[in-house]
C-alpha cells in the first residue's frame, strides 16, 4: 500500500503546532487549515503518529471523494471503496454523518445509504462485535468525503486522569502550549494552580520521550490489512524511546484536595517521583535556591464563569509575583477576555487563541527581563 490520504483533527487554534509535529514526526505534504492538517504517510507512519502525537485529537483517512446529487449515487459510489481491507467480520460499523450547502441534506438518510454500501460490499453486517470501526462523511456543496477514523477514542485521553477537577485542560492542548513555549527538559518548570497536573504530567512525558498512545487502543489493529509485524515494530520503537529522566517540574494547588487528586493523577501516569508538588498560594510563588537558571511558570487560573474567585484581583497578583519574583523566566497564562489580560499588567511577547471549553481563550507569553 502506499501513502494514504490522512488530516489530523486537531483544537482549533492549533493547526500551526500540529503541523510542526507532524513534520517531525516524518509525515509528508503536511498542510494546515481550520480546525486540521491535512498531510500523507505510509502506514508505518499512520503507526508512529498515532503512537506519538501529542498534539492531534485523532487521526482519519480519507478513503473517497466524490460528487453525489441523490442517495443512490451516494451509494453506489460507496461501494466502490474497498472496505474489505479495514472492517472484518468481528468489527461494527459506526457512520457520522454532516451535511451542509448541499442537495443531500437529510443525514439520517445519508448515513443509511453509506451502511448499506459498506454492507452490500462486504456482504455482511456485523452486529453486536467486539470491536467498533467509525466511518465519517461529510457532505459539503455536494461533494462527499469519506474518512476512516484510525484513532478510535480521542488521542487527548492518555488515560492518567483520574481526577479532572472543575476546569481540566485537555492534555493535547497542555502538550502543545508546551512546545510554543520551546520549554526544555533541563529547565525548571512550575505549574501553580496545577488543578489536575496536566501540564506537570505532559511535561514530564516529553522529558522522559515516552510516547503519549502506548496504551491506546487502535481499531487499526483489527484492520484485515494490517501487518501485525510492522504494527508491532512500531509499538517497540515508540516504547524504547521511554527512558527514564530526572526533571525539575513543580506543581502547586491552594486546595489540599484538589492537590491530592493532582498526585493521584501523577501516580498513574507513572511520573509522580518526577514532579514536586507542594501546597502552596499561587501568589506567594518564588523561585527555588535550586533554580539558579531561569525556567517557564505556565498555568491556567479560574475563569469567573468557571470557578467563583476574585478573578481580576487574582491576574494582578500572578503579574506582580512575576515582575517582582522571576527575572529572566518565561511564563505562560490562559486569559478568557481582555480584562484578565489587562488586569495582569505585563507586556505581551506572543499571543495564541485557542478553544477551549467551548470558548476561545488567549495564551499569553510573557518574559520578564
Amino acid at each position: 500500500m502506499g501513502n494514504l490520504n490522512c488530516y489530523a483533527v486537531v483544537v482549533p487554534g492549533l493547526e500551526a503546532i500540529a503541523a510542526d509535529e507532524l513534520n517531525a514526526l516524518a509525515a509528508h505534504e503536511v498542510k494546515a487549515d481550520a480546525g486540521g492538517v491535512s498531510f500523507t504517510a505510509t502506514m508505518d507512519g499512520l503507526f508512529r503518529i498515532n503512537l506519538r502525537s501529542r498534539i492531534c485529537t485523532r487521526i482519519l483517512i480519507r478513503l473517497a471523494s466524490f460528487r453525489a446529487m441523490s442517495f443512490p449515487e451516494l451509494y453506489n459510489k460507496s461501494k466502490k471503496v474497498a472496505w474489505e481491507q479495514y472492517i472484518g467480520a468481528n468489527t461494527s460499523v459506526s457512520v457520522r454523518v454532516s451535511c451542509s450547502h448541499s442537495k443531500l441534506m437529510h443525514s439520517g438518510r445519508a448515513e443509511l445509504a453509506l451502511s448499506d454500501a459498506i454492507g452490500d460490499r462486504l456482504g455482511f453486517e456485523a452486529k453486536d462485535a467486539a470491536n467498533e470501526q467509525q466511518i465519517l462523511l461529510r457532505i459539503d456543496n455536494n461533494q462527499c468525503t469519506i474518512s476512516l477514523d484510525s484513532s478510535g477514542e480521542r488521542l487527548d485521553r492518555r488515560g492518567y486522569r483520574i481526577h479532572s477537577g472543575k476546569a481540566p485542560v485537555r492534555e493535547t492542548i497542555a502538550a502543545a502550549i508546551l512546545q510554543w513555549m520551546e520549554w526544555q527538559p533541563d529547565e525548571p518548570l512550575l505549574s501553580p494552580m496545577c488543578g489536575s497536573a496536566t501540564f506537570a504530567i505532559e511535561a514530564a512525558w516529553m522529558a522522559q520521550k515516552r510516547a503519549s498512545g502506548l496504551e491506546h487502543v487502535f481499531p487499526f489493529t483489527h484492520w484485515p490489512l494490517l501487518k501485525e509485524k510492522r504494527w508491532q515494530r512500531a509499538l517497540d520503537k515508540a516504547r524504547a524511546m521511554h527512558a527514564e529522566q530526572s526533571a525539575r517540574i513543580f506543581a502547586s494547588e491552594l486546595d489540599a484536595g484538589i492537590l491530592k487528586q493532582a498526585q493521584e493523577n501523577a501516580a498513574q501516569a507513572g511520573v509522580a517521583d518526577m514532579i514536586t508538588f507542594q501546597r502552596l498560594d499561587a501568589r506567594k510563588m518564588t523561585v527555588s535556591d535550586n533554580d539558579s537558571a531561569p525556567g517557564l511558570i505556565v498555568c491556567n487560573p479560574p475563569y469567573g464563569d468557571r470557578v467563583k474567585s476574585d478573578v481580576k484581583s487574582l491576574y494582578a497578583s500572578l503579574g506582580d509575583v512575576f515582575k517582582q519574583q522571576f527575572m529572566g523566566w518565561r511564563m505562560a497564562v490562559m486569559v478568557p477576555d481582555p480584562l484578565c489580560e489587562k488586569a495582569l499588567g505585563l507586556k505581551v511577547r506572543g499571543r495564541l487563541k485557542i478553544k477551549h471549553g467551548g470558548k476561545w481563550v488567549h495564551v499569553l507569553r510573557f518574559r520578564e527581563c
